[in-house]
């Protein structure tokens, strides 16, 4: 079951230690930065500097990689789903609307509903005596 929950954490950010790493490294090579300018030691601060660049693109990066390996499960339902249907209709208005600003409107409307409810369930719960439905998972 554990090698299970490990297969599905790196499904679903597949850099993260990748990101993790780097950041580290980045912030590591920043104290000592700041250890060389407070010496004096302006080559150590230079070859500091050097390596903070490097480690710094790779960082964007594997950055970038993750939001493209985000991206392109959102890219794929909606190619699945404009399969089947090119455009839907809103039954109050009758308007038309393409499935694609369909698709956006409703993941939009998803997240910000996740943003609110996060707020509200730690306030609103507690006070109804609901503190078993508040989950303790660290997210990952």
């Amino acid at each position: 079951m554990k090698t299970v929950s490990e297969l599905v954490r790196f499904l679903k950010d597949p850099h993260a230690k990748k990101v993790s790493q780097l950041k580290g490294r980045y912030e590591e090579l920043e104290d000592l930065s700041n250890v060389a300018v407070e010496i004096g030691n302006s080559a150590a601060y230079k070859s500091l500097q050097a390596e903070m660049r490097v480690v710094f693109f790779d960082y964007l990066a594997a950055i970038v990689v993750d939001s493209v390996y985000k991206l392109v499960p959102h890219v794929l339902v909606i190619w699945l789903i404009s399969l089947k249907w090119q455009s839907i209709t809103v039954p109050v208005v009758n308007w038309k609307v393409n499935i694609l600003g369909a698709y956006l409107f409703s993941y939009l409307q998803f997240q910000i509903g996740q943003l609110l409810a996060k707020p509200i369930k730690s306030k609103l719960l507690p006070k109804l005596g609901l503190l078993w439905f508040i989950s303790d998972r660290k997210q990952v």
